[in-house]
């Protein structure tokens, strides 16, 4: 562990994995950083030293166990040494440097349990299908079981100065993500969308009653919408509103960004669910994720 970081505004936990990706998502940390006065853990994990034995031997020895921890070592005492080139480039946000063995994606929410930051930044890479089969994404574990914002860089580079598309459906999940929004966007110039998808309600009851109902739903809908606009709008926003009937969410978020290239941030929430809930249901928001082509914030709440 490198550096000290002294409790700022807002506390950034970022992965690095020393990849392409990295030299973005360093500038999207420092510029969020600077922002909001915040500080930077960077985090890294060194791969464990793999043993394979002499055909006839199945055993380690001890020489070779001792080997195999002085590459790890070594492994670890370098990317110590490129993390505080890192820091330098950070400079004047205060940051700090973990390096641990390990495997990433457990590693990752060990140090987010140990250091309670605010926010987590992570870069994503594309992956051939065989590999996304056999291993998933680091990314997408990290999103799944992670229980802070998790902001996603993919795609391309955002700099908080043209405009941000939140998906809102009315839980209180999305409340929380909204006020999340507020105070993540506040330093920063640029538009707001505020984007619904309107499922549509099967309504066991007479067909003229069930449209009457049905519209009165969507107006109250809308009405609230409205208001939500009008909060980004005193905090000196420009904002905007979509309605999008659709009866799938996560289909429709992934077309509205497509057919929309000036947004440059997705912000969307995802209510925790249990193991077997996360199984069974799977998550709109998981599903978003995979799809997008552009950087998402995904607002975490704990499971219940």
């Amino acid at each position: 562990m490198e550096g000290t970081c002294r409790r700022a505004g807002l506390k950034i936990l970022v992965p690095v994995d020393f990849s392409d990706i990295t030299n973005v998502v360093l500038r999207v940390v420092k510029r969020i950083a600077e922002a909001h006065g915040g500080e930077v853990v960077l985090f890294h994990a060194v791969s464990p030293a793999v043993y394979i034995p002499y055909p006839e031997s199945l055993t380690v020895d001890v020489i070779d166990v001792r080997i195999l921890q002085e590459i790890e070592e070594s492994k670890k005492k370098e990317a110590e040494e490129k993390l505080k080139g890192f820091t330098d480039f950070l400079k004047p946000v205060p940051s700090m440097v973990i390096v641990d063995i390990g495997d990433p994606r457990d590693l990752i929410l060990e140090a987010e349990e140990k250091e309670s930051p605010d926010l987590l930044v992570i870069g994503s890479h594309k992956k051939g299908l065989v590999e996304k089969i056999l291993i998933g994404s680091t990314a997408e574990k990290v999103v799944k079981h992670s229980k802070k914002p998790v902001l996603v860089i993919k795609g391309s580079e955002p700099t908080f100065s043209k405009k941000v598309l939140i998906a809102y459906d009315f839980s209180k999940t999305a409340e929380k993500t909204v006020d999340f929004a507020l105070k993540f966007l506040k330093p920063f110039k640029l538009k707001v969308e505020i984007l619904h998808i309107d499922e549509p309600i099967d309504i066991p009851v007479v067909e003229k009653i069930g449209e009457a109902l049905y519209e009165k739903y969507r107006s109250e809908k809308r009405n609230y919408v409205e208001k939500l606009k009008e909060r980004f709008s005193s905090e000196g926003f420009e904002v905007s509103t979509s309605f999008v009937s659709a009866r799938n969410p996560s289909e429709a978020i992934v077309t509205f960004v497509k057919e929309n290239p000036d947004i440059e941030l997705l912000m969307m929430g995802s209510r925790g669910l249990s193991g077997l809930k996360r199984i069974l249901l799977g998550s709109t928001s998981t599903e978003v994720f995979r799809k997008v082509d552009i950087p998402i914030l995904i607002y975490k709440e704990e499971a219940e």
